[in-house]
């Protein structure tokens, strides 16, 4: 069963479409095990701001990075809390790039090797000339240790 109902699949595709050719990225809040109730955040990708303040500790552009404003995580963290929700789903598109979970995917994921959120799913959408062209979901399998591709939501023929 997917974490997200389709009304969440819509907003996701349309704010990886609004933000092209930069990535979008955002949280999904709710209930394992059920999609009912699905709360949707669509963050803010700070990454142009980073890039521009510090372009050597930051060397990607918003057009293949994003990172959300802390102060903003802490609250959807908060938000969470105080609804007795979990992070289900963290979204980000890949402009002009297929639907994968790149190594700087990872590394944002991943503390000391372990995942920062182990329940939650990521959904990559892979946006070509403003079109969204595939969504893929992956989740950290505990046993291989690694992120793998859960399910395949969606494949738009050309």
């Amino acid at each position: 069963m997917s974490p997200l109902t389709e009304e969440n699949l819509k907003t996701i595709r349309e704010h990886a479409v609004e933000e092209y050719p930069y990535e979008c990225c955002g949280i999904v809040l709710g209930k394992v095990g059920t999609a009912d109730n699905n709360i949707l955040y669509r963050c803010e990708n700070i990454q142009n701001r980073l890039h521009e303040k510090d372009p050597e500790t930051f060397t990607r552009d918003a057009r293949t990075a994003f990172y959300i404003d802390p102060k903003e995580l802490m609250n959807i963290l908060k938000d969470a809390q105080d609804k007795k929700l979990e992070i289900k789903v963290f979204y980000h598109s890949h402009p002009e790039h297929d639907a994968y979970f790149s190594e700087e995917d990872k590394r944002m994921a991943l503390f000391d090797e372990d995942p920062l959120y182990p329940n939650a799913d990521y959904l990559v959408v892979s946006v070509y000339d403003q079109k969204v062209k595939r969504e893929v979901l992956f989740s950290w399998n505990t046993d291989t240790k690694e992120f793998t591709e859960k399910q395949d939501i969606m494949l738009i023929q050309s």
